[in-house]
């Protein structure tokens, strides 16, 4: 067709891509870190509003508030599911609240590597706190919390498709999942421009350019079909992981009534780093995910105002091994087996 960008293809998306996940309404964008921003703008947080959000996670989390012009708030890890810790969530929002100088707005839940955060209690203490709830699904298109797909639990999401994500296209592009007719034309005006609908050249709000180009779309209806297929190897080949893998390694717990989409696969492991090393010299593929909390980076240092232990402490041992839907057999059991070679040694040194 003549669309560059939006247009049929990229609508036919759109109602495919929010029926499969039981969303009401989709708008889609050109990154997940656009669906996060256009999110929040939808919702009119701004300066002087705080935004609750995991700090073991990609920037864009804690970036989409910034531009915003709010502040981040940084919440602790849980040290099994590597997801947000509602208890920590709870004492953030009892700091802020007693200092008095933020409004508490919204919480950005991370479905970290994939794996649902725990929604039933964020949402209430959220909900509790006259706050919403963004779910950043970003690497979790397909997951599934008790029932519920990816897309259809929060207050609102947004997701990714970035070619590294469950659902992926040739470049960058995301969406935004909403439950409301509002706050969905909300999205579309500000994804361009803050665009009044009635006049184009009558800019009612602060906004963005952020539409979705025709090409991805076309690419991900057709990827759109493999998907479930997709979903079924990446679950076979985490649980040989689960299976196989040595008690050495920690492995993410995902809550009880819930399925990640296996974005990535990651351990904890004491001697990360020198894992690191031992599998990339066996020709093993991996990374550090992520190797430095965000409350620590430098343009976010500022709002780093207390310590965030789990958090911490994950992002000096965590590695993500060779996780796609096409690993052959063969592949699986050779990173196996020189993982736990890695771990006999280690056990046997310490015995």
């Amino acid at each position: 067709s003549d669309f560059l960008t939006q247009g049929p293809m990229v609508e036919e998306f759109e109602t495919d891509v929010a029926a499969y996940c039981g969303a009401k309404y989709c708008s889609t964008c050109g990154s997940g870190t656009d669906a996060l921003t256009l999110a929040l703008m939808a919702w009119g947080v701004k300066e002087g509003d705080a935004v609750f959000v995991s700090s073991f996670t990609f920037v864009a989390s804690a970036e989409a508030p910034a531009i915003c012009g709010a502040t981040p708030i940084f919440v602790d890890s849980d040290p099994d599911t590597f997801n947000m810790d509602p208890k920590d969530l709870e004492k953030a929002i009892e700091i802020v609240e007693r200092e008095g100088k933020l409004t508490p707005k919204a919480v950005i839940a991370v479905d970290i590597f994939g794996n649902p955060a725990p929604f039933d209690e964020i949402m209430a203490i959220a909900h509790k706190n006259g706050m919403k709830v963004l779910s950043d699904s970003c690497q979790s298109y397909g997951s599934v919390y008790k029932g519920k797909n990816a897309g259809s639990i929060a207050d609102m999401t947004a997701t990714s498709f970035y070619p590294t994500k469950p659902l992926g296209g040739y470049g960058d592009g995301g969406a935004v999942f909403s439950g409301t007719n509002e706050e969905n034309e909300l999205v579309k005006s500000c994804r361009v421009h803050g665009m009044s609908p009635e006049d184009h050249y009558d800019n009612v709000r602060l906004g963005m350019t952020g539409r979705m180009n025709t090409f991805q779309a076309a690419v991900l209806l057709l990827k759109m079909t493999v998907l479930d297929e997709e979903l079924v190897k990446r679950e076979e080949v985490a649980q040989y992981y689960e299976k196989n893998l040595s008690p050495y390694f920690h492995k993410q717990k995902v809550l009880e009534g819930c399925k990640s989409a296996r974005a990535l696969y990651t351990v904890a492991c004491e001697d990360r780093d020198e894992l690191m090393s031992y599998l990339k010299e066996h020709g093993i593929p991996c990374g550090a995910y992520y190797p430095r909390p965000v409350n620590t980076q430098t343009a976010y240092a500022k709002w780093n105002t207390r310590s965030l232990p789990v958090c911490e402490k994950l992002s000096k041992t965590v590695l993500s091994i060779p996780m796609t839907p096409y690993l052959t057999t063969a592949a699986l059991e050779y990173v196996v087996a020189v993982m736990n070679e890695f771990a006999a040694s280690k056990m046997s040194n310490a015995a």
